[in-house]
């Protein structure tokens, strides 16, 4: 189980959840708010900045560093994640949206450091953008949360992207390799350790880890709610909920929902740019 007590204060706003709907589809919308009417930008992206050591460091490396030392935890994070050549590419900023929700409303746990599961054999970053792992104290089985995110400008073009990238990671040979790559890798102090061990043992099949996969979806895109926000909550909340329907209706159509159990994130942006740049300008020092 997650220790809650070492994480960051609560930031992001739930304004709609659903479960066990009819689409077969649950979800919710997690949204910055807005302060005199303004959305909070700066303060979404403080609150990502202070997420990064629990989303980019494993425990021990956080525990060798000490909690207390804010400033070396997010640099060595902040050089863990934006290393690579695409430092310039921001798609990490959905990634961590991802992490923040699974593990903050989900209690999920990451049983896998990011550094290996977004490796694969080629050496170039890709896969799934998150392997976190919530466990059933009463029945001793864990369910896999291996999730997408997508940061885009237009909710469209990231559910389009989002279930294209979907489609190659659940192909039976992108799960084999990903077996074989993560099986030796997994955190001791991950809840259901030895489930998870014995799931990705090499000579177990791939049946028990598909029956087990939760697929977590973040779309993080611009909003015409969030822009057009003035005040009326209740306004708001009613514009936002047709947007996460949309989400919700094209995961449901799609085939990769009869195969695994889909969850809908939606985070709606009053502006991408905007969130961006000020996530980039608070990064810069510890670059």
């Amino acid at each position: 189980m997650v220790d809650q007590t070492n994480l960051p204060d609560e930031f992001l706003e739930i304004v709609h959840q659903v479960k066990n709907d009819a689409s077969g589809v649950d979800g919710l919308i997690a949204c910055a708010g807005f302060e005199l009417n303004s959305w909070r930008s700066k303060k979404l992206a403080e609150h990502l900045l202070n997420w990064l050591p629990h989303f980019a460091l494993r425990p021990s490396e956080i525990e060798a560093i000490g909690t207390n030392n804010h400033f070396k935890l997010l640099k060595n994070a902040a050089h863990s994640v934006f290393k690579s050549a695409n430092a310039e590419r921001r798609g990490e900023i959905g990634e961590l949206l991802l992490h923040i929700i699974g593990v903050t409303q989900y209690r999920a746990q990451a049983f896998v450091s990011r550094l290996f599961y977004k490796m694969r054999t080629n050496d170039q970053v890709t896969g799934f953008d998150s392997t976190l792992v919530t466990y059933d104290e009463r029945t001793k089985d864990v369910e896999l949360w291996l999730g997408e995110a997508k940061f885009y400008q237009n909710v469209s073009d990231g559910v389009s992207a989002a279930l294209t990238s979907l489609k190659a990671h659940l192909d039976a040979g992108f799960l084999e390799e990903t077996k074989i790559l993560v099986g030796p890798k997994i955190e001791p102090s991950s809840p259901g350790y030895e489930k998870l061990q014995w799931l990705f043992n090499d000579g177990n099949k791939l049946d028990e880890i598909v029956s087990r996969i939760v697929v977590p979806v973040l779309i993080a895109s611009e909003s015409a709610a969030a822009q057009s926000y003035s005040g009326c909550e209740n306004t708001y909340q009613g514009l936002v909920i047709k947007e996460y329907d949309y989400v919700v209706r094209r995961l449901a159509q799609s085939p990769i929902a009869n195969t695994v159990r889909v969850v809908a994130f939606y985070v709606p942006l009053a502006s991408k740019s905007e969130l961006e740049a000020e996530f980039k300008r608070k990064l810069g020092a510890y670059e």
